[in-house]
């Protein structure tokens, strides 16, 4: 990417940004948006790195499951928070996971029968969730997303979780790399890698939980797979991916919004069908450029 277009990009999000905070009437929305998609922008090149696609695709199931399950178990126990149950509880998933996966279990096999058990148990929890508890929120905007209702308590949480995501998928960012290029090397030539492979599913498995009621179970499949997909189709160096799904991430984000704003449907799917068309842009883009 040269400079002309890099200041293009710049340009652009400008305009942008500026075009949100004028048209969107609430400042709330755009900020959780900017801070969801910047999470999620940051995490996306480390499951690309990993190649575990499948894995992301179905954490929300996870954490479908951690979300809603934590009802219950914030109102039979003496810990009265929602947040921390599910934060506990999905964690606890993706690292069973995890570990199998270190262990050598073959990825694809670990997560299937894990998401098949979590989402059967989703279900299960769910209807229990619906016929036996109040809940200050629609569990529709667990499945649908709703940035709309976000509160500036939500928006302070938002921003500490966001900004210690953030600096951890950039500690870990370039080992992870070299583990998904060549595992055993790594292994013999770095030191604690388990480290590394711990905070990688912590911070994938917090990305999801914590994004859950503001994004939704569906448009988090596509936030944490396309941002990276996209900057690998469209520039070359793990910095530069690094940077440009951050970027797509955030613009996929408040255009979504904005037009979902303007045409009255869900921000989810606004933002959903945003970052799709950008993958498919820059599929097309680089079939042009060979």
């Amino acid at each position: 990417m040269n400079a002309r277009a890099t200041c293009i990009l710049i340009g652009f999000f400008m305009v942008l940004t500026v075009v949100s905070f004028l048209y969107i009437p609430r400042v709330e929305w755009i900020l959780a948006i900017i801070l969801s998609a910047t999470i999620y922008g940051s995490v996306s090149p480390l499951i690309a790195a990993r190649r575990l696609y499948f894995l992301a695709s179905e954490v929300s199931h996870i954490a479908l499951f951690a979300v809603t399950i934590s009802v219950a178990l914030s109102r039979e126990t003496p810990l009265n928070s929602e947040i921390l149950w599910a934060i506990m509880v999905g964690l606890a998933i993706v690292y069973v996971v995890g570990y199998a996966i270190h262990k050598g279990f073959d990825p694809d096999m670990a997560t299937s029968i894990v998401v098949s058990a979590t989402a059967s148990s989703s279900v299960v929890s769910m209807f229990a969730v619906l016929t036996r508890y109040r809940v200050e929120y629609s569990l529709w905007s667990i499945i649908l997303g709703d940035p709309l209702l976000t509160t500036w308590r939500d928006i302070q949480i938002l921003a500490a979780i966001g900004l210690v995501l953030l600096i951890t998928a950039l500690a870990i960012y370039r080992v992870t790399i070299y583990i998904g290029i060549d595992r055993d090397t790594v292994m013999l030539s770095v030191k604690n890698t388990h480290i590394y492979e711990f905070l990688f599913f912590t911070v994938l498995g917090v990305a999801c939980i914590a994004l859950m009621r503001i994004i939704g179970y569906i448009v988090e499949h596509v936030l944490l797979l396309l941002p990276a997909l996209t900057a690998i189709n469209s520039v070359e160096g793990s910095n530069r991916v690094l940077a440009l799904s951050i970027y797509m991430s955030i613009v996929s984000g408040l255009l979504g919004l904005v037009l979902s704003y303007w045409l009255n449907i869900a921000p989810a799917s606004g933002i959903g069908f945003t970052a799709l068309t950008m993958y498919m842009l820059s599929i097309a883009l680089k079939r042009v450029k060979k």
